[in-house]
């Protein structure tokens, strides 16, 4: 459990931070996130072969961020967005793999 728990989230300019509470500490590119939010509105909807609406975005800033339970967080974004719901899960497979978190889906 210790290994997808957040114990420290920060952003700044560009990159969101997390450290784990096993320590492990991972930044995640902003416009990355963005771009890659997991909502159905920005994938284009449900089905295999929807098309993401999100890819044009060149410049974004994070507002804020909320937990969601104990499993995820949801950002703010400067545009106005704010139905992503980031999973623990997701977020960290991207650091231990070191992927950009859009390669997950």
């Amino acid at each position: 459990m210790l290994i997808s728990t957040p114990s420290k989230i920060n952003f700044d300019k560009n990159f969101l931070y997390i450290q784990w509470k096993d320590g492990k500490e991972c930044k995640y590119n902003l416009l990355n996130l963005r771009r890659y939010c997991p909502c159905a509105q920005c994938r284009g909807g449900h089905e295999v072969d929807s098309i993401r609406t999100t890819l044009h975005i060149e410049n974004i800033e994070m507002v804020s961020w909320k937990k969601v339970g104990r499993y995820a967080i949801s950002i703010v974004w400067s545009d106005g967005h704010s139905n992503g719901i980031y999973t623990y899960q997701h977020l960290r497979k991207a650091c231990d793999e070191n992927i950009e978190y859009g390669d997950l889906f």
